[in-house]
């Protein structure tokens, strides 16, 4: 999550699903805390994980100025109002808090070579896809200042694996990838990573990261 040269402090991750994430940033010394619309998945983060979580949207969450960081990692793409979200997450952020945020490149070279078939489209469940100069606009407009936003090929192969018509097959009631899917995403990989040595904002994942 780009934070390596971030001394740990209170961090807060929005979406935080089964708590991988989580329990990696309390490792490294962060005193972390999470945020889920799922109640399954909530109640396995606080009993397996031993990490608290926040259960219901982001605007039940009454604790202003509280975090150091605020993270969210492929969450913005699936809601309504990324503004609201993001003026939220400014709300919840202490002064000189940091904001950082990952999400599908619309822009990328996945998407200029697979076109419909790209995977980060993902309908009907992305509702918004964005570029660089898209999120710096969003963290403009939600109140943030210095946003800083680039792209990286990370997940390349996952994205080459899966973004054409023949990614997944039916077989049984059951999807599995077949080999030629498999061949597809290392190869896809491998023009990507080479894709992106001249063109920088040609990653599968724009990242952004922004102060309050």
């Amino acid at each position: 999550m780009y934070l390596n040269n971030i001394a740990p402090g209170r961090l807060l991750e929005v979406g935080c699903g089964n708590g991988k994430r989580l329990a990696r940033m309390r490792d490294l010394g962060w005193d972390v805390t999470g945020q889920e619309i799922d109640s399954v998945a909530s109640e396995y983060v606080r009993q397996e994980k031993g990490i608290p979580v926040h259960l219901g949207p982001l605007e039940t969450m009454d604790t202003p100025g509280e975090f150091d960081v605020v993270i969210l990692s492929h969450v913005i793409e699936h809601l309504h109002d990324p503004v609201a979200l993001l003026k939220m997450c400014h709300l919840l952020l202490k002064k000189n808090g940091l904001l950082v945020l990952l999400t599908p490149n619309v822009a990328s070279y996945g998407h200029r070579k697979f076109g419909a078939g790209w995977c980060g489209l993902e309908s009907p469940r992305h509702i918004h896809l964005f570029t660089c100069k898209k999120l710096v606009r969003l963290a403009q407009k939600s109140g943030f200042s210095n946003p800083n936003s680039w792209t990286t090929p990370i997940g390349a192969y996952g994205i080459g694996q899966s973004s054409s018509s023949s990614a997944e097959t039916t077989k049984a009631g059951c999807q599995f990838m077949a080999t030629r899917d498999v061949l597809r995403g290392f190869w896809f990989q491998l023009a990507a990573h080479l894709v992106f040595q001249f063109d920088k904002n040609s990653g599968e994942e724009c990242a952004l990261m922004a102060t309050k």
